[in-house]
């Protein structure tokens, strides 16, 4: 079973983090208005994505042979080995 090392980043969470440096450098510390709303608006979505858990994590990649099966687990969810408490239902 191959596993995706622990400090591997998404090509979405790359890009959030090249405009929000951007927008920190040109916005906050340049004075662009404009650069400011896109720090904030990336904060933001940074933070929201990292609450709800959106980045998918790989765990296996390989190929089945006829024959083969594969089953799918699941485990309790963690963040940073906390396991996290239910979200309400509504």
């Amino acid at each position: 079973m191959a596993k995706v090392k622990q400090g591997k980043v998404s090509r979405i969470e790359r890009g959030l983090q090249f405009l929000q440096r951007n927008g920190v450098r040109k916005g906050v510390l340049g004075g662009s208005r404009g650069w400011f709303w896109v720090a904030v608006g990336t904060y933001g979505v940074r933070r929201l994505r990292r609450a709800i858990g959106s980045e998918p994590e790989l765990v296996f990649r390989g190929e089945l042979k006829p024959g083969e099966t594969f089953q799918i687990g699941h485990l309790a969810e963690t963040y940073g080995g906390k396991k996290l408490r239910r979200r309400a239902r509504t």
